[in-house]
């Protein structure tokens, strides 16, 4: 299977006068089932027709890195196409390309004449989760569905932009929602479990301070559940927290890291319900996170409300004061007799390095431990009025949100000779393309430019394709994008 870098687009303005994806209008399709197969059509809706065009639909798969089964039909309107493939975007997104460059659709009419399927796309086989394929970005309709001509314009729809997957610590009882795209987020999954069996002998795991959401202690076993959700960048507040990684990279700004807990040697019962990729759950138990510095200008008490997450019954791990907060600890009795491997794994964080030290220190002052491990969260109080809440996310000043202001510069894509963007007042502009790992590939800056949409131009050269991050700062403001270089 050819692996597909995806790239973004600098048609940044889908033409929905050439045509329209037409077809049953749910985004349901395949939940609790495995199944991804939409009927649609092409409509035509202006005075010349369509000399040739291809399809993308775009979905995603609960578990990383499974591939599909996938049966394109090969009868009726099927047999018309050059070519109908799976293609791979990341660990957990894939499309189908159907490539019609060889059709032509006249002008005011349909293709095919009535909502067709033209592939199946269904999970392979038994699998330890209980998961389905379902349409990518989460939405109505045909969200998911681009059209271009066979030259590359795009004439209906738009690529989605790549989000990485987070866990959030929910309450028990209360249901992950879904649904949404309030602050560049979507809700898409359900939650996860995770269960920890920690030292059987003089069992000391506990919480101690108010009762977390999401965590719970019995006997020996200590339980996480999580609702999964997207982002472009996560919410920033005045204090540091940590959500859990549940994709390749975590976020916009973010600092991957890792904590092995060696569990019970004897008769442990470590488990997942979920798909909690990349932790790993076995014998014993390595969980992946995500840290998120804080910002100290950040007037936000807490960094999810009901526009983030449509949950308040919410908790993460942070270590802060503050009234509106009801602060916590957990305390994993991890197994500290005969060969325990307990241990810490920072990426490309390195403790000989001062600033990257600095980031290590800030996330022990959130999770700690060697034998042992302590977490410490905190949780909004539920006397927190929620009108306040969801109005911190409009009132903040920090960064997270700058790029929601009337007069911040925008990235609109990246080829291998032009990054696109759009500024909204005049000024310099600089701008930096980095990879994942935060090595800079290139720093451009263009002076005197005037509002409006500039193909700013660099030279890729040998850079590799892959996913890279591209910021824009201009007039005091700051952007940033995640992309995809082919």
């Amino acid at each position: 299977m050819k692996k597909l870098c995806l790239s973004v687009l600098l048609a940044a303005v889908s033409m929905s006068s050439a045509l329209t994806v037409v077809g049953s209008p749910n985004d349901q399709v395949g939940t609790n089932g495995g199944i991804f197969s939409p009927s649609f059509r092409i409509s035509t809706q202006r005075s010349v027709g369509v000399n040739g065009f291809k399809v993308y639909f775009y979905f995603s798969n609960d578990v990383a890195d499974e591939t599909p089964l996938f049966i394109p039909e090969t009868g009726g309107y099927a047999a018309n196409a050059k070519k109908i493939e799976l293609q791979k975007v990341t660990s957990h997104v894939w499309r189908v390309m159907l490539d019609f460059s060889n059709t032509n659709i006249p002008a005011n009419s349909y293709f095919p004449s009535s909502p067709t399927v033209f592939f199946m796309a269904l999970i392979n086989g038994a699998n330890k989760y209980s998961h389905s394929l379902r349409p990518y970005p989460w939405g109505k309709g045909f969200h998911n569905a681009v059209v271009e001509s066979k030259n590359g314009e795009i004439l209906d729809g738009q690529h989605p932009t790549l989000r990485s997957r987070v866990g959030v610590l929910s309450k028990n009882g209360t249901t992950c929602k879904s649904g949404g795209n309030t602050f560049g987020m979507t809700t898409v999954f359900p939650d996860i479990i995770i269960g920890l069996n920690s030292e059987k002998s003089s069992c000391s795991s506990a919480i101690s301070g108010t009762q977390p959401n999401g965590v719970a202690v019995s006997g020996n076993n200590v339980n996480f559940r999580y609702c999964i959700y997207e982002f472009d960048e996560l919410p920033r507040v005045s204090y540091d927290y940590a959500v859990l990684r549940l994709d390749e990279h975590c976020p916009v700004g973010t600092y991957p890291f890792r904590r092995k807990h060696d569990t019970e040697d004897s008769r442990g019962s470590n488990f997942v319900a979920g798909p909690a990729w990349p932790s790993d759950i076995d014998d014993n138990v390595t969980l992946e996170y995500c840290f998120v510095p804080k910002d100290p200008y950040s007037t936000r008490v807490y960094p999810f409300d009901g526009g983030y997450t449509n949950d308040y019954n919410t908790s993460i791990f942070a270590n802060v004061s503050n009234t509106n907060l009801a602060v916590s600890t957990l305390h994993v009795d991890d197994e500290d007799s005969g060969t325990s491997s307990n241990s810490w794994y920072y990426y490309g964080l390195s403790k000989k390095k001062a600033s990257d030290k600095a980031i290590i220190d800030r996330i022990h002052n959130i999770m700690s431990g060697g034998d042992n491990t302590d977490y410490h969260l905190v949780t909004r109080k539920q006397n927190l009025a929620k009108s306040a809440e969801v109005a911190d996310a409009h009132n903040s000043v920090n960064s997270s949100y700058v790029a929601a202001a009337p007069l911040a510069p925008a990235i609109k894509g990246l080829n291998r000779s032009a990054v696109a963007v759009e500024l909204q007042s005049a000024g310099d502009a600089k701008i930096s393309i980095a990879g994942i790992n935060g090595a800079v590939v290139a720093n451009i800056t263009e002076k005197n430019l005037q509002p409006g949409v500039h193909q700013i131009k660099w030279n890729a050269g040998m850079v590799p394709s892959g996913r890279y991050v591209v910021k824009i700062e201009q007039n005091g403001m700051v952007n940033a994008k995640n992309v995809i270089l082919k």
